[in-house]
């Protein structure tokens, strides 16, 4: 019975997105240096929203709740960070995944920086835009001198808590000089 309610409900999403003339927002629009229009997000269409996810995926989405941004200066933002901050964590702040990683790295009096997406004006540019750049939009995200390690319990390197299970953070962290 949940299999034939999920392909109904698939079909129609599908019909529907179909049925929904393609709008700007599915086309890249060129972006310059001062374009910073976030509200657009909050005035867009449920509908847009869902046609982007079907469309795509996850990041897809994500791109599409950002509304317009620079994705020059926000490339560069986040390189900045991650070039300047030996240990950094883009993070929300009630995400259950992002307080555990904040958790361990306090457990062990890590310095860290951690900018709350869900908090900063570009945020929502700085997630769109780090799916762009990692294939991924999850948080958290984090970055040890320089070199992405996954978020709480995943990524490239398991992560945190991956690493800190493996034994392999406290090396990590002293080699940033964040302990």
């Amino acid at each position: 019975m949940f299999a034939a309610t999920t392909k109904i409900a698939l079909i129609l999403f599908s019909l529907l997105a179909l049925s929904i003339p393609t709008t700007s927002f599915l086309t890249p629009q060129p972006r310059t240096q001062s374009t910073h229009h976030h509200a657009l997000s909050m005035t867009k269409n449920p509908i847009d929203n869902l046609v982007a996810l079907l469309k795509g995926g996850k990041t897809g989405l994500v791109k599409s709740l950002a509304g317009d941004y620079d994705s020059v200066a926000i490339r560069r933002k986040i390189e900045t960070l991650v070039d300047t901050n030996p240990v950094l964590m883009f993070s929300f702040t009630t995400c259950p995944y992002c307080i555990k990683a904040k958790a361990i790295l306090d457990e062990k009096g890590a310095k860290y920086t951690v900018v709350e997406l869900d908090k900063e004006q570009d945020g929502k540019a700085i997630r769109a835009e780090m799916g762009e750049m990692l294939g991924r939009t999850s948080v958290p995200a984090v970055w040890i001198k320089k070199q992405f390690i996954g978020g709480c319990n995943d990524g490239p390197l398991g992560g945190v808590n991956g690493l800190n299970n493996s034994n392999r953070l406290d090396a990590m962290l002293k080699s940033a000089g964040a302990i």
